[in-house]
């Protein structure tokens, strides 16, 4: 029954203890969730800034685009020339031409500080000669499709032409590179349209070696109305648009579409798109190496919780085992056996505990005893176990009456006395008695003791009216009584006075027994005293009092039994002077 028990606990506490095990699996559940987005978002944050890096440089660029015509289409110089030039000296107008104008050009080709870049004028005016490679003539290319609307629109005064848009200008200056074409009209101060401006951007230039993804299946690339400009990588156009034109308005600046994620920004100046298309390989493997190391840390967590439980709990129970097996060998009647755990927890707690109640029980066990014995001891020995008590009452009643008889009156009331200081000590219906039968018990006994004494007996006795019926012990002071009668005959006094108070004091009664005999020495007295207050040793036969003291130590076993170690018998006296006994009791 003991073991079913036990295991119910191991059960409980293996069941509760389950609890905090699914409450860390969700946390790491919820930890790995929350690591995995993290991860995901750091790796998006990651190449978002690579992509603003890249677009910030295309985008510089096509500015280095811009800044070149804005060289010159606000020159002055520029401007006055085109407009009108003199042409009335030859040799002024060449120097002029070459010195001042031609100049503007190289400067700020000059100026890109790369073949990536050029730079022409096409003039409106078609009487200044056309100058190879940096001055054209407008009219030679009107039928550019493009480059018609473009003029004709007075609102308009910047226009990019694609790489797949006809090229501007002599076939002889083209080359196979694929170009972006930045047209700018150069206005008169009366605002009359002078020409254009045209700057070409090749477009290999915009990606440059460095800035190609390093993963194979990474790509980027421009993307307008459906078609794919300038790209990284080989691509399928018609998936790519399809996948584009349902994201490339959205706000949002990137989209996840299957195993890619697509980074895309706007370039308002040419019209296109700038799309980074990036595996997700890279961030699926972080993310799956993330989830193996949380599934890990997850068993191996409840791996060690559920060790680390089972030698506590294992632990716990044999040391419960250990305090079961002593208890029921307790229950069996071994009242020597402790448990050997003294541990400063709670089972060492309960261990000492434990021991103490044995201890007590012990105690209780030899008080319970040493009562019954002192009980039995108090009573007259001889009398109790070879006579039977009712024939000796018998008797003594017949000789009572016998001498009634023969009218000897004193002698019978005598008898009578000694019957029931008889009946009153073998009478072992209770432990108790009243203060009052006490006093009439030592009455009766001085009485007796009276008619064989040689000496006169006087016994004084003064108690309290209230503690008349306060129970006391029985045969409490009838030996210290008869200590005194025993021992004061022998005094030098013709008159032996006994005196015996009770009264009440500060939650005790007191009970003095005092006597004019030949008292008593004062280590006598202190060696009494220190005899009364030692240890209870009865079941040691070494430590039996002398036979003079029989009866006052066994009063005062029974007393400190009784009452409590607190209240034993004191004594004082004095040589050739008096002998004094003091008897405490708690007053409840």
């Amino acid at each position: 029954m003991i073991s079913k028990r036990r295991n119910s606990i191991m059960v409980k506490m293996i069941v509760f203890y389950t609890i905090p095990f699914i409450l860390l699996s969700v946390l790491l559940v919820w930890n790995s969730t929350h690591t995995t987005r993290n991860i995901q978002d750091s790796f998006i944050t990651n190449m978002s800034h690579a992509f603003d890096q890249s677009y910030r440089d295309i985008e510089g660029r096509i500015q280095v685009a811009s800044d070149l015509t804005s060289m010159v289409s606000r020159n002055n110089k520029m401007l006055e020339f085109i407009n009108d030039p003199y042409l009335g000296d030859q040799s002024e107008f060449l120097k002029e031409y070459l010195d001042t104008v031609t100049p503007i050009i190289k400067y700020a080709t000059a100026f890109s500080e790369s073949d990536d870049y050029s730079i022409r004028v096409y003039m409106g005016n078609d009487a200044i000669p056309e100058s190879w490679p940096y001055f054209f003539h407008l009219s030679n290319y009107s039928s550019h499709p493009k480059l018609q609307q473009f003029v004709q629109k007075d609102s308009e005064t910047r226009l990019w032409l694609l790489p797949d848009d006809r090229e501007l200008g002599p076939a002889s200056l083209q080359d196979e590179r694929r170009k972006y074409t930045l047209l700018t009209k150069l206005y008169s101060p009366a605002r009359g349209m002078l020409g254009l401006a045209v700057v070409t951007l090749a477009e290999d230039s915009l990606f440059s070696i460095e800035e190609e993804p390093a993963n194979l299946s990474n790509a980027q690339f421009l993307y307008a109305g459906g078609h794919i400009g300038l790209s990284t990588a080989e691509l399928d156009e018609a998936e790519e648009a399809a996948i584009l034109q349902q994201h490339i308005g959205d706000k949002r600046a990137y989209f996840i579409q299957g195993e890619y994620l697509y980074l895309h920004r706007n370039l308002d100046s040419i019209g296109q798109s700038l799309v980074y298309k990036v595996s997700l390989e890279q961030l699926n493997a972080s993310v799956r190496k993330n989830v193996w190391n949380q599934i890990l840390l997850i068993v191996f967590s409840i791996l060690l919780l559920m060790i680390t439980c089972y030698f506590m709990f294992k632990m716990i129970f044999l040391r419960l085992n250990k305090i079961v097996s002593v208890m029921r060998q307790v229950i069996t009647g071994n009242n020597s056996i402790r448990i050997p755990d003294n541990r400063p927890d709670e089972l060492g707690q309960l261990a000492h505990d434990f021991n103490d109640l044995i201890e007590r029980n012990n105690e209780l066990i030899h008080r319970v005893v040493m009562k019954e014995r002192l009980r039995k001891e108090a009573q007259i020995k001889a009398l109790q176990y070879q006579i039977n008590p009712h024939f000796i009452y018998n008797t003594l009643d017949i000789f009572r009456m016998q001498l009634i008889k023969a009218r000897i009156f004193d002698t019978a009331d005598r008898l009578a006395d000694f019957g029931q200081i008889l009946r009153y000590n073998l009478s072992d219906n209770t432990l108790h008695t009243t203060l009052n039968e006490e006093i009439g018990l030592i009455r009766k006994y001085v009485s007796l003791q009276s008619l064989s004494s040689s000496k006169e007996i006087r016994l004084d006795i003064e108690v309290q009216e209230s503690l008349k019926t306060f129970p006391v012990i029985k045969f409490l002071l009838q030996p210290i009584v008869e200590n005194s009668i025993k021992y004061g005959q022998t005094a030098r006094r013709e008159l032996l006075h006994i005196q015996v108070r009770a009264y009440a004091i500060q939650q005790q009664v007191i009970i003095d027994i005092t006597d004019n005999g030949w008292g008593m020495e004062e280590e006598q007295i202190a060696g009494l005293n220190e005899q009364f207050r030692a240890p209870l040793h009865y079941e040691d036969p070494a430590a039996e009092p002398p036979r003079r003291s029989i009866g006052l130590h066994n009063i005062n076993s029974r007393l400190r039994l009784y009452y409590g170690d607190a209240y034993p018998i004191t004594m004082e006296g004095k040589s050739n002077d008096y002998t004094k006994v003091q008897i405490r009791i708690p007053y409840e």
